[in-house]
């Protein structure tokens, strides 16, 4: 039978792969479980980013484009930031004998421990959800020992959002120029009410964030401009998913969304978070972020937004704290979804 998991245990058995290797891996593990059908409605390519993605934010991988390695992380507990009994994730490495070797650790403990192992979905290769609840937070701390892995008190996911910098942190280490932009001729420019890259209306537009296509690599190159300090236009490379948080901060435009009686928090789609916040965001929880198509109750205040991510179980605080790393506002609203996990 397939498990989820499988993807995960080929990149611990390596602990660390080229790209080339792990889109090789990826590959051969989809086409053996997608039908012709679902291959010809799924671009492999989206579906491989939407995994990579996953796996970064759940902490079990990271990925370096520079030097186009993946690295799979050593196995820890991961404590949620939840009311009521302490709850931990399995984040990293793992293998065929991981869910056995935890639930017998567990067992041995008492039976009051809790552990929970979400089902393998289909066409899925993002590992599964296991969960660990117990009475008292030293239980988790004798678990990790027992399976010789890592654990701490604090839950990861405030000590990512305080270990994460700002946007205006990020934007203080960019090389700011005054001179002309790139030349290429491939460009899209970043539209800041469909949250998508399209050809400009106002290519003059003093602030702006630019996508260039190389002419011969095909590969992407983001720019940001603004108007400086010294009232003159300059513009700095960027990474992408900062530089859309640096379109809608120079113009005072909020877009994240926040339920504080679901603890539900809305990321447009158009607007991926960073990968630290959106890795604190997830492991809120320890499930990846739910998508919708539309959400009715937001048409007005993001009307032409195309698709959004949920993130669930999300404390007041950590969502505050995450929008002002963006230098964004929450928008405050009542949602009317439903949760569908």
């Amino acid at each position: 039978m397939f498990s989820s998991d499988r993807l995960l245990y080929v990149l611990s058995a390596k602990q660390e792969m080229s790209w080339t290797a792990f889109k090789s891996a990826f590959s051969s593990l989809y086409t053996s479980i997608a039908s012709v059908s679902d291959l010809e409605k799924q671009d492999i390519n989206n579906k491989r980013q939407k995994v990579v993605r996953s796996l970064q934010s759940l902490g079990h991988c990271e990925f370096d484009f520079t030097d186009n390695r993946v690295y799979v992380a050593p196995p820890v507990l991961v404590r949620l930031p939840c009311a009521g009994f302490p709850q931990a994730i399995l984040a990293g490495a793992r293998s065929p004998q991981t869910l056995e070797q935890i639930t017998g650790i567990c067992n041995s403990l008492g039976n009051h421990i809790k552990v929970e192992i979400e089902p393998d979905k289909a066409l899925s290769l993002i590992p599964r959800r296991i969960t660990v609840q117990v009475e008292d937070v030293e239980e988790l701390r004798k678990i990790a020992d027992s399976l010789k892995i890592h654990f701490k008190e604090n839950p990861a996911a405030w000590e990512i959002l305080n270990f994460s910098g700002s946007l205006q942190d990020y934007l203080a280490t960019r090389k700011w120029s005054n001179d002309p932009e790139l030349n290429w001729e491939k460009h899209q420019t970043f539209n800041t009410n469909s949250l998508l890259f399209q050809t400009s209306q106002y290519p003059d537009s003093i602030i702006r964030l630019r996508q260039y296509i190389h002419p011969t690599r095909n590969t992407q190159t983001h720019y940001f401009r603004r108007m400086g300090q010294n009232v003159k236009i300059e513009h700095t490379e960027i990474d992408r998913d900062w530089g859309r948080y640096a379109v809608l901060s120079a113009l005072h435009l909020n877009i994240l969304v926040y339920d504080k009686r679901k603890f539900v928090m809305v990321v447009p789609s158009g607007a991926k978070l960073p990968c630290l916040l959106e890795r604190a965001l997830t492991l809120c929880s320890g499930y990846v972020p739910e998508y919708r198509d539309k959400i009715d109750s937001l048409a007005k205040s993001l009307p032409k937004a195309k698709g959004f991510k949920l993130f669930h179980a999300i404390p007041p605080q950590i969502a505050e704290m995450t929008a002002a790393k963006l230098s964004q506002t929450l928008i405050i609203q009542s949602l009317d979804i439903e949760k569908q996990r």
